[in-house]
């Protein structure tokens, strides 16, 4: 968010009771969206370590099993994420505000396609035990990855292709296309898993032993739903009411930016053993989790 001020800004010539009020509110809202930057890049770099780590051990440390390719482009894309949101924050510029919005869009929408397909897969893992141990093609993670990449980055062409050469002043039609359809594809399906999800991991665990996993893909499908999809709904009020919200617009980036941030910690505190336990160091405690599969 660029807030250009300078000096006259700061202090006004005319020292009218009207203009004294408006220099405080003005100084009230710099001061605000300063505090507001550093608490959100703050956020950003606590993701960019979590999930840089995620990185790391599942892309070098670790044999990669069908269910962590998943693990390890929803950390690729969550880190996505939280660059372009700190960029946008810092940098702020007119120049590169644009780019950044895009990078925002395709990163944001290729960890919400990413994280409806584990949901799916932890799904038919719950349903169909057999078929998903013995059934399954070998490679089917690392091809779905591959076409969400592909699908999100076409979605972010189309917009970027269709707002350069028509020279359009604003774009909010075409952002409302495509937060409606992250919503659309994402959103019941993401629904549907966490209740099946609760109901295996809760309601019926006589049936097999509740596994850390799937209790934390649950608690990253509610975290979702919490801090990420309010950035979609922001963003489709804002366009349905054609009424901008720059604060609600803000704290809708804040919570992405949460949300892309939390995974790697749910993955560390699901994955610790009792209190009377030893746990071991947070590689010893991600490799257990991800070995459940």
């Amino acid at each position: 968010m660029s807030t250009n001020f300078s000096l006259t800004d700061i202090f006004p010539t005319d020292a009218s009771q009207d203009n004294y009020t408006e220099w405080e509110q003005r100084i009230y809202e710099y001061v605000e969206q300063r505090i507001f930057s550093v608490f959100l890049i703050f956020i950003c770099i606590f993701g960019f370590l979590g999930n840089g780590f995620v990185i790391w051990l599942l892309g070098f440390r670790m044999k990669r099993n069908s269910f962590t390719v998943y693990i390890l482009n929803l950390a690729v894309a969550d880190i996505g994420v939280l660059f372009s949101i700190a960029i946008f924050f810092v940098v702020g510029c007119s120049s590169s505000t644009f780019l950044c919005e895009e990078l925002i869009i395709f990163t944001y929408s290729t960890g919400q396609f990413l994280l409806t397909v584990i949901s799916i897969d932890r799904c038919v893992c719950v349903l169909f035990p057999i078929w998903h141990q013995v059934h399954r093609p070998v490679h089917l993670s690392i091809m779905v990855c591959a076409l969400i990449w592909v699908f999100a980055f076409l979605l972010n062409a189309i917009h970027f292709t269709v707002l350069q050469t028509r020279n359009l002043k604003n774009n909010n039609q075409l952002m409302f296309f495509q937060f409606f359809v992250n919503a659309l594809l994402c959103v019941p399906f993401m629904v549907i898993s966490a209740l099946t999800l609760f109901i295996k991991i809760f309601l019926k665990p006589q049936q097999r032993r509740r596994g850390k996993l799937l209790t934390a893909i649950f608690i990253t499908l509610l975290f979702f739903l919490i801090f990420a999809f309010p950035l979609n709904a922001i963003y489709l009020l804002s366009t349905l009411t054609k009424k901008p919200l720059p604060t609600s617009m803000r704290y809708g980036l804040l919570c992405a930016s949460l949300n892309s941030s939390v995974n790697p910690l749910i993955y560390f505190l699901v994955g610790r053993k009792k209190k009377k336990q030893p746990s071991g160091s947070m590689q010893v405690i991600l490799q257990r989790l991800f070995e459940e599969e």
